[in-house]
């Protein structure tokens, strides 16, 4: 078994097959399906085994995340802002969440997706991590 970054699970995707939900390891070219956790402090926050346990998530693809959310929105993009929506159904909030990871990694805003559902802080990044950023560009 090997810890991989998130570089390295997205080094492995199948680049735009959305039927690929497996990555590649690097170090053994293993193919495998990536796994994420979330975890809240919430009351409201419900996960893999009911409220107080984490959310174990597959980590997908662009392409895959695509589809998928494509297969299970029906009301537009009302219903990603929604926390009924992602509280409905495991299968909406491991999307919602690979949909947040997505914009994070890519440095897309995503403040707009946490509409209604979270305090301010949930995942706001540090302000080092911005000044790291900026001086390595």
């Amino acid at each position: 078994n090997f810890y991989l970054s998130d570089d390295d699970v997205v080094a492995g995707w199948s680049a735009g097959n959305s039927q690929e939900y497996k990555t590649e390891c690097p170090n053994c070219l293993t193919k495998f399906v990536p796994h994420f956790c979330v975890q809240s402090t919430l009351p409201s926050f419900a996960g893999s085994r009911g409220p107080n346990s984490p959310l174990f998530c597959e980590r997908l693809s662009p392409w895959v995340l695509k589809k998928e959310l494509r297969s299970v929105i029906s009301g537009g993009i009302e219903d990603l802002l929604s926390p009924e929506w992602r509280e409905k159904e495991s299968k909406n909030a491991v999307l919602w969440w690979n949909l947040i990871l997505s914009f994070m990694r890519y440095r897309f805003p995503f403040t707009f997706l946490l509409q209604g559902s979270f305090g301010t802080s949930l995942i706001a990044p540090t302000p080092d991590a911005d000044e790291d950023m900026a001086s390595s560009s």
